[in-house]
Parts: structure tokens; C-alpha cells; sequence
């Protein structure tokens, strides 16, 4: 039964990766300023390929929630909804668990969460949506019932997994970038042969998406031209020709890369 929904959780992730190669085309031929292409036409590209990235946890919270729910709209409109409020409520709430400024935590991205948050919340939406998709309430509550409560109590019960992310969530985005710094410039033969080999470990079993998502999409970081540190995924929007590193050779996505910025995401300079 775990091993099926586990499938089941791969399959749905799938959706979302779906969408990364003609996001990684625009983003790179926009972003190598070709002669033969006109100024507008290489921005717009960048742009229009760099936006898909910047939205990526919300990209993965509708396809989760549509993968367990049978690409029901009702579930990608409740995994908005929940990503939206759990990102706004660890706003407020992780300055007053961490004692800093908002400004701060913002700019050491603390409680970014990133496509694990988008995931977080598109399982909530499809949790909420198959248990209470049919439910029924008093007659001048009619018009909420059904499948219209679902928005409802997914951003409810966002709220709450807000409030939970801010006290956990610090420590684990943390141990998720020293991760990042180890397997990048410590030992990175020894991660490369660790991810390498549980990879391929879950392929047979249609597992191998769910280990996958966290090293092309969460893991690491780069430097842009102001020397700011940003994840991965920002680099799309705020980066230009990096100055070294090759990626992962399971990490195909990563190839597209951004012009003008170095970055550390399991790179090898």
C-alpha cells in the first residue's frame, strides 16, 4: 500500500517536471543574447522562461494535488489557495519563533520553503479534496457544500501548517544548504556515488521522481552579480553566465543554465 502511493506520488510529480524542458529552452536561448535574435525577442524569451522557474513550488502543488485527486480543477484551485496562505502565515509567524526582522529572514530566505512547500501544500489540497469532496452541510450553508469546501478547509488547515513550518522548517532549510556546501566543495565524490546509487536503487520500483525533486530543486545556491545568495531556482530571474561548475549528470535540468552568475548547486569547479 506505502510502496503504491509512493509510485503514486512520482507519477504525480512528473506533471510539473514536465514543463521544465520548454522553460529551460526559452530561458537559455533568451538568455545567450543571440545576434541573430532581436533584443525584445531574447528578453521576452528569458522572461517568459524564467517565470516558469520563479513559480515552480506552485507548479508542483497543483500537479500533486491533480495527481491524487484525477485532475479534478477543484484540487488545483485548493492547492493555490493552501500554498498562498502557508506562505503568508510563515511570513508573520517565523519572526516571532526565530526573533528576527522579517527583512532579515526574507534575505536569508529562512523560511523559503521552495517546491518542498509547493508539495506540502498540493497534498493538503488533495487530502482535503477526497475526504470531503461529497460532504454535506445545513441548508443555509448549502451553497459550501461539495466540493466547494475544499478551498476552505485546505487554506484552514494551511494556517495551521504555516504556523508548524515556522518552528521546523529554519533548521531543515538549513541542514538542506550545509548538505548543499558539503556535497559541492567537502566530498563530492562521495555524494555523487550516494545519490548516483539510491537513484538508481528506485528506478525499478517508479520511486526515483520522489528522490530526485529535492537535488534539482531545493538543494543549493548561487551568487548573483550584487553577491547576493539565492536559491537555485531564483537564478533564472536574477542570473547571467556562470563562471564555473558541472552539474550532476542526473541532474539534467540543471544544464540550462542562467548566463553571468556563479552558482554552487553540486557543481565541480
Amino acid at each position: 500500500m506505502h510502496l503504491l502511493t509512493c509510485r503514486r506520488v512520482g507519477k504525480s510529480l512528473m506533471l510539473p517536471v514536465s514543463v521544465l524542458p520548454i522553460a529551460g529552452i526559452l530561458l537559455g536561448v533568451g538568455s545567450a543574447n543571440f545576434s541573430w535574435l532581436p533584443a525584445v525577442v531574447s528578453h521576452v524569451m528569458a522572461e517568459a522562461g524564467g517565470s516558469v522557474f520563479a513559480n515552480m513550488p506552485l507548479i508542483f502543488a497543483i500537479g500533486v494535488a491533480l495527481g491524487f485527486t484525477n485532475n479534478d480543477g477543484v484540487s488545483a484551485l485548493a492547492s493555490v489557495v493552501a500554498y498562498g496562505i502557508m506562505v503568508k502565515t510563515m511570513a508573520v509567524v517565523a519572526p516571532l519563533v526565530l526573533h528576527l526582522p522579517a527583512e532579515e529572514i526574507a534575505a536569508k530566505h529562512l523560511a523559503d520553503t521552495g517546491v518542498l512547500g509547493g508539495i506540502i501544500a498540493g497534498a493538503i489540497a488533495a487530502y482535503m479534496f477526497n475526504r470531503f469532496y461529497r460532504i454535506k452541510l445545513p441548508e443555509y450553508l448549502g451553497f459550501f457544500a461539495g466540493k466547494r469546501f475544499v478551498p476552505i478547509i485546505s487554506g484552514l488547515t494551511a494556517i495551521f501548517m504555516g504556523i508548524v513550518l515556522s518552528f521546523i522548517w529554519p533548521p531543515i532549510g538549513t541542514a538542506i544548504q550545509t548538505f548543499s556546501q558539503w556535497a559541492a566543495y567537502q566530498n563530492p565524490v562521495v555524494a555523487f556515488g550516494i545519490y548516483g546509487f539510491i537513484e538508481r536503487c528506485l528506478v525499478p520500483f517508479g520511486l526515483h521522481h520522489i528522490w530526485n525533486v529535492p537535488f534539482q530543486m531545493q538543494i543549493g545556491e548561487y551568487t548573483n552579480a550584487a553577491g547576493q545568495g539565492l536559491p537555485w531556482r531564483h537564478s533564472s530571474l536574477h542570473g547571467r553566465r556562470p563562471n564555473c561548475g558541472q552539474t550532476v549528470r542526473w541532474l539534467p535540468v540543471q544544464n540550462v543554465r542562467p548566463a553571468g552568475c556563479s552558482y554552487r548547486d553540486l557543481a565541480f569547479c
